[in-house]
C-alpha cells in the first residue's frame, strides 16, 4: 500500500511529484468489473491551495473486460490523467452544494493519501457500464435463419380461425 504524508511531505517540499507501480492485486477491484494483468504506472503530482490538496495523476495501463455484446475478452487502455482537489470533511453543515463541490473528494484525514484508493476510484468511473470491444460490435454470431416459402410449410389448423379474421 502507498501511503502519501502531505503534513510531511509539504514540510520539505513546495510541490510533490513521484512515480509507483501499482499492482493488481493491491487495487482490489471487484471480480465483476475486469481484470488488470499488468502492473499500472502512475504519477503523481500534489500542490497544495488554501483549503486542501490538488492532485494530479497520470495513470498509464490497462484492463481486459468482456465484450457486452460478443463475450470477447478485449483490452481497455486506462492511460488517463486527471486532477482532483482533496480536502477535510467541512465543520460546518453545509445547506446547498456549490457546482465547485462537485470536484471535491472529502477524506476524514486529508493529509494521509492512499494512492490505490484514488486510482481504483478512477478506473472504476472510466469503466463503462456495457463495455464494447469496438463501437460496431456485429454482437454474438448467430447462423443465419432460412424460412422457407409459407407455400411449402405445414399450417397449424389451430391457427386457421385468426387468418379468418384478418379477413373480415
Amino acid at each position: 500500500m502507498i501511503t502519501l504524508d502531505l503534513k510531511e511531505i509539504f514540510e520539505r517540499y513546495e510541490v510533490f511529484e513521484g512515480s509507483y507501480l501499482i499492482t493488481p492485486e493491491s487495487l482490489s477491484l471487484p471480480a465483476d468489473v475486469g481484470e488488470i494483468r499488468s502492473p499500472l504506472r502512475v504519477s503523481v503530482r500534489i500542490e497544495r491551495d488554501k483549503k486542501g490538496y490538488n492532485v494530479e495523476l497520470n495513470i498509464v495501463g490497462g484492463v481486459e473486460l468482456e465484450c457486452s455484446r460478443c463475450l470477447a475478452l478485449f483490452e481497455k487502455d486506462l492511460s488517463q490523467t486527471t486532477t482532483k482537489h482533496i480536502e477535510a470533511y467541512p465543520k460546518e453543515e453545509h445547506l446547498s452544494l456549490l457546482p465547485e463541490d462537485l470536484d471535491v473528494s472529502f477524506m476524514e484525514e486529508p493529509d494521509i493519501i492512499v494512492l490505490e484508493d484514488l486510482v481504483r476510484e478512477e478506473i472504476l468511473l472510466n469503466i463503462p457500464m456495457k463495455p464494447l470491444c469496438r463501437p460496431d460490435c456485429p454482437g454474438v454470431h448467430h447462423p443465419t435463419v432460412i424460412f422457407e416459402d409459407e407455400k411449402t410449410t405445414h399450417k397449424d389448423p389451430r391457427f386457421a380461425i385468426l387468418k379468418n379474421l384478418l379477413t373480415e
